[in-house]
């Protein structure tokens, strides 16, 4: 359940030169706005969080929906699921403070 883009590339910050230049092996964790307002206020193509999610509930639920599809289907172990699961709740309070 994305909050953010997560791209493979990471842009060079320009205190060390070379903005303009990609950073190898180095990921981009670009977070979605929070609000629609916040969206436009950016300029931001991508749908805002409130327009994903109708809430911290519902984004939990749809999250446990997938872990336990990725349990299901053998990609991660089931003791492995309720660390996930914390984990998805400390990313949406990151994500929306």
């Amino acid at each position: 359940m994305p909050l953010a883009t997560y791209a493979s590339w990471s842009l060079r910050d320009p205190s060390i030169g070379a903005p303009e230049q990609r950073v190898s092996f180095e990921c981009s964790y670009l977070p979605f706005p929070r609000t629609t307002e916040d969206r436009r206020k950016s300029s931001d193509p991508r749908k805002a969080i409130a327009e994903r999610y109708s809430n911290r509930q519902d984004y939990l639920v749809r999250y446990r929906r997938i872990v336990d599809q990725l349990v299901d289907e053998h990609w991660i172990l089931k003791e492995d699921a309720s660390l996930l699961l914390q984990a998805g709740e400390r990313e949406w309070d990151e994500a929306t403070k």
